[in-house]
This record gives structure tokens, C-alpha cells and sequence, in this order.
């Protein structure tokens, strides 16, 4: 136990007043059957106070329009294609938070260590010298290059846990990539735009999640039915001032989720998928 309050103590002090944000460039190839088609997205990894966020710009962007819409009593349909962010508590809590998957506002803590094996190789990545490692993690081997020179054991997605910040990671397979392209300064207070901040936030583990991400796939409009039989979905005005029946509204909903899931086969943790 004292060893374990020592790392952590030692890991806020060396982070301490160090309020970054880095920025990667993330190519993924989210369609399997068309590897020609590669997603550019720009990722934000957040360090302040003791704890990490790492979620998509774009999907900031558009949490942030849709509450100016909301204010207006306006409906707007984001079309992110990454939706969820990845917390870190230092030294080892993980958490997966997204209101994807029909279940509202979940929050899925993993538990799984990272093994990763150090190699000697060393490159040179933009400014960063850097050094080979090696772990599997979601189905997939990654191969990470990380910089002892900043010291801060974290890195994009769940990856943590090497002796510096990770600047580059791939899968073996090419479909996921990972490339620190700038780095800045940001307040201790910055805050994620939430969205219906009163909601209650479920709870899940990695078991249960993976369980609800099943049926999920096999039925994604399940819970907008829902919703709509409990009046939950009303008629209402989209950005544009547009009319839309509640029907309207459901069925474009589930029109976009099947759209997005078909050409979604080749997840990051490719594992999720074993169930289908």
C-alpha cells in the first residue's frame, strides 16, 4: 500500500501544473471490405489535475451544438462517428463513458492490465526520440513508440502505462493508428461539454457492457422504439426550422445508426464483435 500511494504521489507531482492537451491525428479504417476508405479524425488527449479525457474534436463540436440547439428548443442530429471519450484517474482507473449503444449515459470501467514488452529499438518521431513496445490489447497487437523525455505514462485510447507519453501506436493489421501532431496548454477547469448533465450515468462493468454492446448491434433501434412509444419522442423543429413528426424523427435516427454500424466492422477492439 505504501508503495502504491508513493507511485501515486510521485506521478501528481510530476504532473502537476503540466495542463496539456495533445493532439493526435487517428487514421482508422472503419469498413473492412473497403481498406481503401481511411478515416482521418483529429483526438484531443486532456491531462489536468491527476486524470486524463481523450475524445474526438469533432465529437466536442458537436456536443457543443447541440446544447446551443437544445437552448433554442431546436433538435439537432449530430453525425460523429466517435462517440465516446476515455477517462483516466492516475495511477490505473479506466473508464469508457458514451451515450451510444441505445443505453443512455454509460460509464464502463476496465479493469484489464496492459503487458507491455520494451524493446531496444529507437527512432526519431518529428521532435521525440523514441523507443519500441509491444502489447495486445482488444483483439489486436499494437506496436507503440513512446518518449521517456515526457514523462507521463499515458497515451491515446486506454493505452497507459509505459514509461512516457505514447506519440505513436498501430495495430498489426494497419486499420488503427495513432500519431502525436501537437501539443498545447490548457486550464486546470476546462470542462466537457455534457450533454443532458441531470441524466443519471449507468454504471457497467466490462462484462455487462459487452453483453448490452451485443444486443446492441443485432437490434440498434430497440431503445429509440422505446422512447417513442413512451412519448419521449415528439414532433419538433431541426436546425433548420424544418417540421418533423416524431415518426420522422425516429425513423432518420434509425436510418443513420444502421447506416453507420454496416460500414462499422472493423472496430478498434475488434473482440466486441466475437458475440455476433
Amino acid at each position: 500500500m505504501k508503495n502504491l500511494f508513493l507511485v501515486f504521489f510521485l506521478f501528481v507531482q510530476m504532473i502537476h501544473g503540466q495542463n496539456k492537451r495533445f493532439i493526435y491525428q487517428y487514421k482508422y479504417v472503419p469498413d473492412s471490405t473497403n481498406r481503401s476508405n481511411v478515416v482521418k479524425e483529429l483526438m484531443f488527449l486532456d491531462i489536468t489535475n491527476a486524470k486524463s479525457s481523450f475524445y474526438s474534436h469533432r465529437k466536442n463540436v458537436e456536443d457543443s451544438t447541440s446544447i446551443a440547439q437544445a437552448k433554442k428548443g431546436q433538435f439537432y442530429i449530430p453525425n460523429a462517428d466517435l462517440l465516446y471519450r476515455i477517462e483516466k484517474n492516475y495511477p490505473d482507473k479506466v473508464f469508457f463513458k458514451t451515450t451510444d449503444y441505445g443505453l443512455g449515459k454509460i460509464k464502463v470501467e476496465d479493469d484489464r492490465k496492459m503487458e507491455w514488452k520494451i524493446f531496444p529499438d529507437k527512432q526519431k518521431i518529428g521532435e521525440y526520440n523514441t523507443q519500441k513496445a509491444i502489447t495486445n490489447f482488444g483483439g489486436r497487437q499494437w506496436t507503440a513508440w513512446f518518449s521517456s523525455d515526457i514523462t507521463i505514462q499515458d497515451g491515446p485510447y486506454k493505452f497507459k502505462g509505459l514509461p512516457g507519453l505514447i506519440i505513436k501506436i498501430e495495430d498489426n493489421t494497419h486499420s488503427h493508428a495513432f500519431e502525436l501532431v501537437g501539443v498545447k496548454n490548457i486550464n486546470s477547469d476546462l470542462q466537457y461539454p455534457e450533454l443532458n448533465p441531470q441524466a443519471k450515468v449507468i454504471s457497467l462493468t466490462q462484462e455487462k457492457f459487452i453483453e448490452l454492446f451485443t444486443n446492441y448491434r443485432k437490434d440498434p433501434a430497440a431503445s429509440t422504439r422505446q422512447l417513442y412509444m413512451q412519448g419521449k419522442i415528439i414532433d419538433q423543429k431541426d436546425s433548420s426550422g424544418n417540421f418533423r413528426t416524431g415518426t420522422e424523427v425516429v425513423r432518420e435516427v434509425e436510418k443513420l445508426t444502421k447506416e453507420r454500424l454496416k460500414k462499422d466492422n472493423n472496430i478498434i477492439e475488434i473482440d466486441w464483435l466475437q458475440g455476433l
